[in-house]
């Protein structure tokens, strides 16, 4: 009996959806350690130069809801009736944006940060993707800190009580990864095309700056019509409010736009994929 013939050919695995699609749930699968210790790596470079590393990380945020609150103690802001108080509504939204933000970047920017590593190594660009996820949620874990620190000491007094606060603010954990997740499906999308123009970055960069005043950061923003075209808005309202016990704000809205975004990770997911493999050649 002959032996089996094997044919190379320069056919893009594009024309295989399932296969690809197999690939990626394997590589999620098994790779999780991989990202990790990427994760551990690139956090131990971060804090290499500093004794006082992780002290910073939680002045940090404490700073922000420091300065409203001192801002609106001493009468220099006004910022009207308010469910909850203006320090703790302003450090809420300064500190999910700057997760978002940072998410995107983050992914973004993933494939210029990993040039070296996969000129060197084979590893599964779902590896990196998790490792983007491990990092964003290791510099959060300082935001959520001093965000339940201040709702306790901001609200916890109030009719709703300490445990009511920490039953929301355990949902509010719970719905935390979602604002990592959307703002790691754009990033991941524009990675491989920002790995080729960097003018990709430029103007994502461009872009976040404005964003955050369309966004209910420094005030509140009720129509739905924002929040149905600015997903940003959507989930930080819902996240503050629910974190504060103020419940769902349009959840119509969230879980379309949670739709949405499990979409776009997906498609992203898929061409990052297939773009690693192409653009690692050419680091």
């Amino acid at each position: 009996m002959a032996d089996p013939v094997y044919i190379n050919a320069a056919e893009s695995q594009s024309r295989h959806p399932l296969l690809v699609g197999r690939e990626i749930l394997h590589g999620f699968a098994t790779s999780r350690y991989t990202a990790y210790r990427l994760a551990l790596k690139d956090i131990k470079g971060a804090y290499a130069k500093t004794s006082l590393g992780l002290l910073w990380d939680i002045a940090d945020p404490l700073m922000f809801g420091a300065i409203f609150y001192f801002l609106v103690a001493a009468g220099i802001l006004h910022p009207g009736d308010m469910a909850i108080p203006y320090a703790l509504f302003v450090t809420y939204g300064m500190l999910l944006y700057l997760t978002f933000t940072e998410a995107l970047l983050s992914a973004l920017r993933l494939f210029r940060s990993s040039r070296n590593l996969l000129a060197h190594v084979k590893i599964a660009p779902e590896a990196l993707i998790l490792s983007v996820f491990f990092r964003v949620l290791f510099n959060s874990s300082f935001r959520i800190l001093v965000m339940l620190g201040l709702t306790l000491f901001m609200v916890g007094s109030t009719e709703s009580g300490t445990a009511g606060l920490l039953m929301d603010f355990s949902l509010f954990l719970l719905l935390y990864p979602l604002l990592i997740l959307s703002g790691m499906a754009i990033g991941i999308l524009l990675a491989p095309f920002n790995a080729i123009y960097s003018d990709v970055d430029r103007i994502t960069s461009l872009i976040i700056v404005p964003l955050r005043f369309a966004t209910p950061v420094f005030f509140n923003i009720t129509s739905a019509k924002v929040l149905l075209i600015n997903p940003v808005a959507v989930f930080i309202v819902n996240l503050r409010d629910v974190a504060t016990h103020q419940g769902f704000y349009y959840p119509g809205v969230l879980l379309f736009w949670i739709g949405v975004f499990t979409v776009i990770f997906c498609i992203g997911t898929f061409l990052f994929h297939l773009a690693v493999p192409v653009l690692s050649e050419r680091a």
